[in-house]
């Protein structure tokens, strides 16, 4: 059994990406040997099972949202999905499934429904505000959704599918941070050897248009009384310059 949990502000985005085809159409359930597009309501405590639009459950879970507005992403959800290969779980032991789940994860008493999309899977919703206000707080919800899907496994005798060991979002993030240092130090080394380049670009003209003025030394002025000594102009050769010191 796998487990994938996502956390919204709206139900009624959930709920219309539940009920719709999906991104590649594969969002479809079977009633009565017929396929269907979408998905449906197989279980929960609404008692909403039947249903093929969202926007009935989704009012209900806003509602109860509502009653706490300063809580943020009150709207939880999980996929659970058996392993490839794995026996077909009817609508009965899903919902037998989703109750396990329930009173492991701490909310059964929380707004909760349950969509089935094909063979193989289902997304339990829940609103984190009760009716009556209290907030279940999804602490360590990842480690507990893998205990709980060991627990199915075992319970229905199913394959043992691998457990994830941090959440994918986490691996993403750590990922994207490695990826951003190292483009950072390659922009770095980068912008010193630009800047290195600059300088001896600097040095080497001051070389050439003051060939005088040797590191250390001051330029030489003539004694009282001497002479100086002009010299005539010395044009540069170099056809890069193409202009006269």
């Amino acid at each position: 059994m796998i487990a994938k949990i996502t956390r919204g502000e709206r139900s009624g985005d959930i709920a219309a990406y539940l009920h719709g085809p999906g991104k590649a159409n594969e969002h479809q359930y079977t009633v009565d040997n017929r396929r269907h597009s979408g998905g449906v309501v197989i279980g929960g405590n609404l008692g909403r099972e039947g249903h093929t639009e969202g926007g009935t459950w989704a009012a209900d879970l806003r509602e109860a949202a509502g009653t706490r507005p300063e809580i943020r992403k009150p709207i939880w959800q999980v996929s659970l999905r058996t392993a490839p290969g794995d026996r077909r779980l009817t609508d009965e032991q899903w919902r037998d499934a989703a109750t396990i789940m329930a009173e492991r994860m701490g909310y059964e008493e929380h707004p909760w429904v349950m969509v089935r999309h094909g063979e193989d899977h289902v997304h339990i919703v829940v609103s984190r505000v009760s009716d009556t206000g209290q907030v279940w707080h999804a602490r360590q919800d990842f480690r507990a959704a893998q205990s709980a899907a060991t627990a199915l496994e075992k319970h229905f005798d199913l394959i043992q599918a691998p457990r994830q060991k941090t959440p994918g979002k986490a691996r993403s993030s750590q990922s994207a941070v490695i990826g951003n240092q190292q483009q950072s130090t390659v922009k770095l080394s980068e912008r010193r050897a630009a800047e290195a380049a600059e300088l001896r670009e600097a040095r080497r003209f001051i070389e050439l248009s003051f060939p005088t003025l040797q590191p250390g030394r001051r330029p030489t002025r003539p004694a009282p009384g001497q002479t100086p000594v002009i010299r005539p102009p010395v044009r540069d050769q170099r056809p890069e310059r193409g202009f006269e010191r």
